[in-house]
């Protein structure tokens, strides 16, 4: 069966790091994935094996994610959208797959809407369309938002909502789960397997800060950076978006901290280092939980957003996990929270983290029922 994954980030790789997990998990059930990806390529990313169609990427204007821009960092125009339409239309005409998997949409990426609505219209008669969602949402703050998003959700055969309901329901951030009780799959979380223990390497002993993929968090690792001054530990910052290499180097000249754009061995030097620093992202959160080391997390508060907070809270009650606001810290803090972190015997969190494989079964025995009512 051919499945086909359509997915754009634009801020952080959270959003691409599940699809192509996804992707992998039904790659190695016997599907054929393609996962169409819309934002930025990141080079720490490992596709992993899995077809990856890349369109003309858009991102995010720092946190308004009403404004697209282009490639070249002005707002998107009307070509470009165009391109990145025809290149979707393309990636699903031959052969149509059996299946399409859209991230988030429509519950976010409404600027996208046009994109999204044209790819789930192109599918044959009958093949199913599901929507994927990470476990805790930016809550709508109109009513109207809700309805809008209720009223697109018809031609969806399910929702997967990569989460833990006794830890993370969807209800803690969309008023109208009830209404969706039908069709809302919660899979667990989706992450890989941790990798095998590594005690030598780099980050081993070392204060592991990590803000994502993108170019959010900034505030926290320069606040890391001070508090690398004020601490016995070594600190390492790892940078993302598109500007971390200057980023980096900005940092690295604020104290004794090492600074570098985000690495593919994070997962790697998360499981040997003293104690991990992160935002409370989906996926930094899940692979902090997953890990023996010690971690804090500091959910991201600008703009008003309060997803990570909702996650961070419901994460509060996870062994070997401390929530820290970010508004509460100074580099002294961080420093002393650190270090007694890293003092604290810790074992990985019991989390449900099957997510990937569960969600690539539900796909596959909703693609052979409808072939079998065909």
């Amino acid at each position: 069966m051919r499945v086909a994954l359509l997915v754009t980030h634009l801020m952080g790789s959270g959003h691409l790091q599940r699809m192509l997990a996804v992707a992998r998990a039904l790659a190695r059930a016997g599907a054929r994935p393609t996962v169409i990806s819309g934002g930025r390529p990141l080079a720490h990313l490992d596709a992993g094996g899995v077809e990856l169609i890349q369109l003309p990427p858009v991102s995010a204007d720092g946190l308004d994610y009403k404004t697209l821009l282009g490639p070249d960092g002005r707002p998107a125009d009307a070509a470009l959208m165009a391109a990145r339409r025809a290149a979707i239309a393309r990636a699903l005409s031959a052969p149509p797959p059996d299946a399409l998997v859209v991230e988030l949409y429509p519950f976010g990426r409404r600027q996208l809407a046009e994109e999204f609505e044209a790819a789930i219209a192109a599918m044959a008669p009958g093949a199913p369309v599901f929507c994927s969602i990470r476990d805790v949402l930016e809550p709508p703050r109109k009513p109207a938002r809700v309805a809008w998003t209720m009223a697109r959700l018809e031609p969806f055969r399910a929702i997967l909502a990569h989460g833990d309901p006794a830890l993370t329901p969807l209800s803690l951030s969309w008023p109208e789960a009830d209404a969706l009780a039908g069709r809302l799959i919660h899979t667990g979380y989706v992450a890989e397997p941790p990798p095998p223990a590594e005690p030598d390497g780099p980050g081993a002993g070392e204060a592991l800060v990590s803000v994502g993929g993108g170019a959010i968090g900034r505030r926290l690792l320069e606040m890391a950076a001070l508090a690398a001054r004020r601490s016995a530990l070594r600190w390492r910052l790892l940078v993302g978006g598109a500007d971390a290499a200057a980023e980096a180097a900005r940092l690295a000249a604020l104290g004794p901290a090492l600074a570098e754009p985000a690495r593919p061995d994070y997962r790697r030097m998360l499981g040997r280092a003293a104690v991990s620093v992160s935002l409370c992202g989906y996926n930094t959160a899940v692979e902090a939980a997953l890990s023996p080391t010690p971690a804090l997390l500091v959910p991201m508060e600008e703009g008003g957003e309060r997803e990570q907070l909702i996650r961070a809270r419901a994460f509060a009650g996870l062994e070997g996990i401390e929530v820290l606001r970010i508004g509460d810290l100074t580099p002294e803090r961080l420093a002393r929270a650190a270090e007694a972190a890293a003092a604290r015997p810790r074992r990985p969190a019991r989390l449900a983290a099957d997510g990937a494989a569960r969600a690539a079964e539900t796909i596959l025995a909703t693609c052979a029922g409808a072939r079998a009512q065909e």
